[in-house]
C-alpha cells in the first residue's frame, strides 16, 4: 500500500464500545496489510518524543482530520473510541506527556480483559476495559483478567511498535528481541467465575451507568457531578484497602477476600489485580448507593475507629476540609458515623444526629434571627414529648432546651452567646441537661435538629424577641380580669389570683422565664412558681377563649398584627422518632373526669394515669374542659378573713351589665336631658349609686353642666367664690342647687377650692393689708387660732406649761404648731433638750412681731382663756 493513499480502500466499522487501537488492529487485519501501513494511511505513524504515541488516549485535531477523512468515519466517531470522553470525568489525562494521571482517580495504564468477550467479538477489546472502574463482565459473570498467562504483563502497556504483527486477541508484549511478542492467546486466558447474585456485578452495573451517562454526554461536557461520584468511589476504595482487615470483604467470594487481604498497596494508586479493584469498589458502592444505611455507617464506622488506632485522627472540623473535594452526601455521612464519638454540643452543631448532618455555619446571623423565634421556656407541647422517663425540674429543663435550639449550625463550641440571646439573669446549665437528655432520650437530639431546620424556613409567625420587649406590667388590667370573669362566669379570686393570671397571661405570650419578667409579673418564691404552674389546671375552655381574644387585642394596640396568640411547630416533625404519644380523646376524658369531676389534685391524678405532671398540664391547656375545677375547701380562718367567694364574681357581673344597660346614651337622656338625679336614676335601674356615678365618670357625663334652672355663669362663680370668699352652700342655695354640683361645676372651670374647715375669713382686699410672712398662714377661720395660740405658747417656758395654760393637750398643741410651720414652710422654734426653755428662731421671732401689730377678723374664731392651773 502506497504512503499517499489519500482514502482506504476497504472501510470496517468500529464496534459499539472498541477502542481505536483494536479497531486499527482489525482494520489492518482485514485489509491483510501491516499494523504500521495502516498508521501511515491515517497519518498516525508520527512519533512523539521518540515513540508512537498511544491514540486511544486522545487525538488532537490535526490527527484526528486527517484520519477521518481517510477512514471515511467522522471525527466524532473517531474521538468517541478514545478516552478523551471520560476526560475531567472519569479520569484525568496529560495533555503534554499523553499520559494517564495516576495520582487522581486511579488513574492507571494498560487494559483488562473478558477472555469469552475476546472469542465472541473476535478479538475486539472495550474501550471501558481499559477504565480503573472496570473489574467484572456482567455479561459473562466473570473478573476481568488483568494479565497474560503467558508472560504476567498487563495487555496494551508500553510502547507501541510500527512493526508487530500479532493477531488481535494474542498478547503483544514484547519479551526478547528474537521474539519480540508474547503472542498469548489472550482468550483462552482463565478468569474467576462471579455468582449471579454476587454484590461484586451489581456494583458494576452501577459503575456503568455512571459511564454510560458520561458517553451519552456532549463533547466537551465537563459533567462535575460525575467527576465527584468518581472521586467519591476512589476515596472510600483506597481508604476501604488502606485500613482492610479479616473479614471485611467477606461474601464477595474467597479470591476476592484473600486477593484483598493480600494487597500490599495504600490505596493511593489503582490496583492492578481486578480481584482487588472489585472488593474495594464494591465496599465503596454499597457506601454510596445508601449512604445512611446501617451498613454503610457500620463500614464508616469501623474506617474512622481505625484511623483513630493509626493515630490519623479527624475531628468533625477536618471532614469538610480534608473530603472537601466530594460530594456532601459522603461528608454527612461521615460526620454521620462520627455521632457516637462526639459529645453532645458537638452532635448538634454538626447535626451529626440526624440524616443530613452538615458543617457549623461561617456567620452567625441565621442564628441571631433563629433566637427571635425561640421562646425563654421551651414549649409545653414539645416539653412534654421530650421529657424523659425519668423526668428533670421542668423550668431548668425548659428554659436549657430552649438554648440548645440555637446550637445546631452554630460556629462556638461554647455556647454562652447563645445564653445571653436567650435569658439576660437565667443561665441554665445547658450541657448537663442535653447529656441526661441524650442518655435517657436518644430521639431528642434529632428532633431539636429539626425544629430548628424548620424555623430557618421562616414558618414561626411569632417574634418572641419582640414581644418580650413590648409587652410590660400594663397587661390584663384589673377591670378587664373582671369583665372577663363576668363573661365566662368565672370566679375572679382575689388579687393575688388576679396577679397570678396576669403573669400565666406574660409568660403565655413572651414564652419569657418567669424570673425575668418586669416589675410585678416577676415571680421570685417558691410558692409563687407553685401557684403559676397550676394556672393550667384552673382554666375552662371560655376563659381561655377569652384570654387569647384578649391578648389579640392587646398585641394589636401594641403596634403587633397579624401574630397568633400562641404557637409550636408541629408534631409532624417527631413522628419518626419514638416520642411521648399525643393525647387521645380517651385520655382527655379520663383526666377531666379525675381533676374535674372527682376533684382529685393533679399529681395524684398523674399518678394513676402514669404520665407526667407537665403531660397534664400540656392537655387542660390545649383542650380545656367546659366546667372549672372544683374550688379548695377553705379552712375557718381563711373563711372568716376573706370576703364570700361569690361578692367579687357578682361585683364583676354587676359592673359588666351596667356597661350595657347603663349606655352613654341612656345616661344622656336620663341625666342631662330629663335632670334626673343620681339617687332617681339608681332607684329606677335597681344599680347602686356608685356604679351609676362611676358609669357617669366613665362616659365623661358627671363633668358636664346640665341645662335648666340654676345655670351657672362661669364669671360670676369665679367672682362669688374667689374674691368674695363665698361658701358653696350659700352659692347653691341663691342658684336652688345642690353644694356639690357647684362644687362639680368650679372643678369643671378650673377654679381651684378652698380646703375643708370652712369659708375664708379675709377677702382679698383685706388679705393685701396682711403682712405677707402671715399670708400663707391664713387659710381659714382657725388660722387666727394657731398663731395666737403660737404667740402665747412662745410667752412659757416649755409646749407642756403653754398647753396647761391654754388649757390643751400637748400634743395638740404641738400639733398645731406643726401644722403653722407647714403653711409657713420654716420652723419657729427649736426643739430643746430636756431641762432647756423654747428658743425662737429668727422667722419665728417675726411672725411674733408681726402678730403683735395685727388683730384678728370679726369672723375668725378667738383664742380660748387661759386657765389656771
Amino acid at each position: 500500500m502506497r504512503s499517499d493513499l489519500r482514502t482506504l480502500p476497504i472501510r470496517l466499522a468500529p464496534l459499539p464500545g472498541e477502542p481505536l487501537d483494536s479497531w486499527l488492529e482489525a482494520l489492518a487485519q482485514r485489509s491483510m496489510v501491516d499494523f504500521r501501513e495502516i498508521l501511515v494511511a491515517l497519518g498516525l505513524h508520527r512519533r512523539h518524543r521518540g515513540s508512537i504515541p498511544d491514540h486511544t488516549l486522545f487525538l488532537r485535531p490535526e490527527e484526528a482530520e486527517p484520519a477521518a477523512t481517510a477512514s471515511g468515519l467522522s471525527v466524532d466517531q473517531l474521538h468517541a473510541m478514545t478516552l478523551r470522553q471520560y476526560d475531567q470525568q472519569a479520569l484525568l489525562l496529560h495533555r503534554d506527556r499523553r499520559s494517564v494521571i495516576r495520582m487522581q482517580l486511579w488513574g492507571r495504564s494498560g487494559s483488562r480483559y473478558c477472555p469469552p468477550c475476546l472469542r465472541e467479538r473476535d478479538g475486539r477489546w472495550l474501550l471501558r476495559w481499559r477504565l480503573p472502574w472496570a473489574f467484572a463482565c456482567t455479561q459473562h459473570r466473570l473478573l476481568l483478567a488483568h494479565e497474560c498467562p503467558g508472560c504476567d504483563q498487563r495487555p496494551r502497556h508500553g510502547r507501541i511498535s510500527l512493526y508487530r504483527d500479532v493477531p488481535p486477541r494474542h498478547c503483544s508484549t514484547s519479551l526478547q528481541r528474537s521474539d519480540p511478542y508474547c503472542r498469548k492467546d489472550l482468550a483462552q486466558a482463565p478468569a474467576v467465575h462471579v455468582p449471579t447474585d454476587s454484590p461484586v456485578l451489581a456494583a458494576q452495573e452501577w459503575i456503568n451507568s455512571l459511564l454510560l451517562k458520561i458517553e451519552n454526554r456532549e463533547a466537551g461536557d465537563p459533567g462535575p457531578e460525575m467527576r465527584i461520584a468518581f472521586e467519591d468511589l476512589r476515596a472510600l476504595a483506597s481508604w476501604s484497602l488502606r485500613r482492610a482487615a479479616p473479614g471485611d470483604f467477606e461474601g464477595l467470594g474467597e479470591h476476592i477476600e484473600q486477593a484483598c487481604q493480600d494487597h500490599q498497596g495504600d490505596g493511593q494508586f489503582s490496583p492492578n489485580a481486578a480481584a482487588v479493584a472489585a472488593g474495594s469498589l464494591t465496599r465503596a458502592t454499597k457506601i454510596l448507593r445508601h449512604p445512611m444505611s446501617d451498613h454503610s455507617l457500620a463500614v464508616l464506622r469501623d474506617l474512622l475507629d481505625r484511623d483513630d488506632t493509626a493515630l490519623d485522627l479527624m475531628p468533625p472540623g477536618e471532614v469538610h476540609k480534608r473530603w472537601r473535594k466530594h460530594s456532601p452526601q459522603l461528608q454527612q455521612a461521615i460526620w454521620r458515623a462520627m455521632d457516637s464519638r462526639l459529645s453532645t454540643v458537638e452532635r448538634l452543631r454538626y447535626r451529626s444526629c440526624t440524616l443530613q448532618p452538615r458543617p457549623p455555619l461561617r456567620s452567625d446571623k441565621v442564628i441571631a434571627e433563629r433566637s427571635h423565634q425561640i421562646p425563654q421556656l421551651l414549649w409545653r407541647g414539645w416539653t412534654v414529648r421530650l421529657l424523659p422517663e425519668a423526668g428533670r425540674r421542668i423550668i431548668r429543663f425548659r428554659a436549657a432546651l430552649s438554648v440548645a435550639l440555637l446550637l445546631p449550625g452554630w460556629s462556638l463550641r461554647r455556647f454562652d452567646p447563645l445564653i445571653d440571646m436567650l435569658h439576660d439573669q437565667e443561665h441554665p446549665d445547658v450541657h448537663y441537661m442535653l447529656t441526661k437528655l441524650a442518655r435517657g432520650h436518644k430521639a431528642a437530639l434529632p428532633v431539636l435538629c429539626s425544629i430548628a431546620e424548620h424555623l430557618d424556613g421562616g414558618s414561626c409567625p411569632i417574634d418572641y424577641e419582640r414581644r418580650r420587649t413590648t409587652v410590660s406590667t400594663d397587661l390584663l388590667p384589673t377591670t378587664t380580669w373582671l369583665d372577663i370573669c363576668a363573661d365566662t362566669n368565672t370566679h375572679p379570686g382575689t388579687q393575688t389570683r388576679e396577679l397570678v393570671m396576669r403573669r400565666y397571661l406574660y409568660q403565655r405570650l413572651t414564652g419569657s422565664h418567669h424570673r425575668q419578667a418586669p416589675g410585678p409579673l416577676q415571680v421570685t418564691t417558691p410558692a409563687q412558681e407553685a401557684m403559676l404552674a397550676a394556672v393550667p389546671f384552673a382554666l375552662t375552655a371560655p376563659l381561655l377563649n377569652a384570654l387569647d381574644e384578649y391578648a389579640v387585642n392587646y398585641l394589636r394596640s401594641k403596634g403587633i398584627d397579624g401574630e397568633p396568640p400562641v404557637w409550636e411547630p408541629p408534631a409532624h416533625l417527631g413522628l419518626d422518632l419514638p416520642l411521648h404519644q399525643e393525647a387521645d380523646d380517651a385520655q382527655v376524658k379520663h383526666a377531666h373526669r379525675l381533676i374535674c369531676a372527682g376533684g382529685i389534685r393533679p399529681m395524684l391524678a398523674a399518678e394513676q394515669m402514669e404520665v407526667p405532671l407537665e403531660y397534664l398540664r400540656f392537655i387542660f391547656e390545649t383542650q380545656p374542659p367546659l366546667t372549672p375545677r372544683p374550688p379548695r375547701r377553705r379552712t375557718s380562718a381563711e373563711r372568716q378573713s376573706t370576703r364570700s367567694p361569690r361578692t367579687r364574681l357578682a361585683a364583676a357581673q354587676s359592673r359588666r351589665r351596667s356597661q350595657k344597660e347603663l349606655s352613654e346614651d341612656f345616661l344622656r337622656r336620663a341625666y342631662l336631658t330629663e335632670r334626673k338625679s343620681i339617687r332617681k336614676i339608681s332607684a329606677e335601674t335597681s344599680f347602686p349609686r356608685s356604679t351609676v356615678r362611676d358609669r357617669l365618670k366613665q362616659t365623661g357625663l358627671l363633668a358636664l353642666p346640665r341645662p335648666g334652672r340654676g345655670a351657672i355663669n362661669e364669671e360670676w362663680l369665679g367672682e362669688q367664690y374667689g374674691n368674695h370668699g363665698r361658701s358653696l352652700a350659700d352659692i347653691a342655695a341663691e342658684l336652688k342647687i345642690s353644694p356639690t354640683e357647684v362644687g362639680r361645676r368650679a372643678r369643671a372651670l378650673g377654679i381651684e377650692l378652698r380646703p375643708p374647715g370652712g369659708r375664708q375669713i379675709m377677702g382679698p382686699a383685706e388679705l393685701a393689708s396682711v403682712p405677707a410672712i402671715l399670708r400663707p398662714a391664713l387659710a381659714d377661720r382657725r388660722s387666727w387660732d394657731r398663731l395666737h395660740r403660737f404667740q402665747e405658747a412662745m410667752k412659757h417656758r416649755t409646749v407642756t406649761e403653754a398647753a396647761g395654760q391654754l388649757g390643751l393637750r400637748q400634743a395638740v398643741l404641738s400639733l398645731q404648731i406643726s401644722r403653722l410651720e407647714a403653711d409657713l414652710g420654716f420652723r419657729l422654734h427649736t426643739r430643746p433638750r430636756r431641762g432647756e426653755a423654747l428658743q425662737v428662731t429668727s422667722d419665728g421671732q417675726a411672725v411674733l412681731e408681726a402678730l403683735a401689730v395685727m388683730q384678728p377678723p370679726e369672723n375668725a374664731t378667738l383664742v380660748r382663756k387661759c386657765h389656771t392651773s
